[in-house]
């Protein structure tokens, strides 16, 4: 059997992990609440720049309040230059397998075995 004094000292220990724990925790939460504060003022300050005192907005910037021609030149165009794009792509191509294909064999310098 223990005495009485071993379960206060048990008890004791047993608080004082208790509080040790919870100052751990604390401190965890608190350094990762410090660097979400920072992260939020970095976030703050790069949206301050951004126009949003304005009244109302200068151009429709959401697809539903567009017009749906001004919806469909956008998607055209977008298509137009993806088209572009491609057929620059594919001319290229097509000019260095010109010139890989049409080298001159006659201009090459051989080595001395292959004659």
């Amino acid at each position: 059997m223990i005495a009485w004094w071993g379960w206060v000292l048990i008890w004791v220990g047993l608080v004082l992990i208790l509080i040790v724990m919870l100052g751990v925790i604390a401190w965890v939460l608190f350094r990762k609440s410090m660097v979400l504060m920072k992260d939020l003022s970095d976030v703050v300050d790069k949206t301050s720049m951004l126009d949003v005192e304005a009244a109302e907005l200068t151009k429709p910037q959401i697809a539903i309040l567009t017009e749906m021609a001004e919806i469909r030149d956008r998607h055209e165009a977008q298509k137009r230059h993806r088209a572009e794009l491609k057929l620059a792509r594919h001319e290229r191509r097509i000019a260095r397998g010109k010139t890989i294909t049409t080298r001159d064999a006659s201009a090459m310098q051989w080595p001395q075995e292959w004659s």
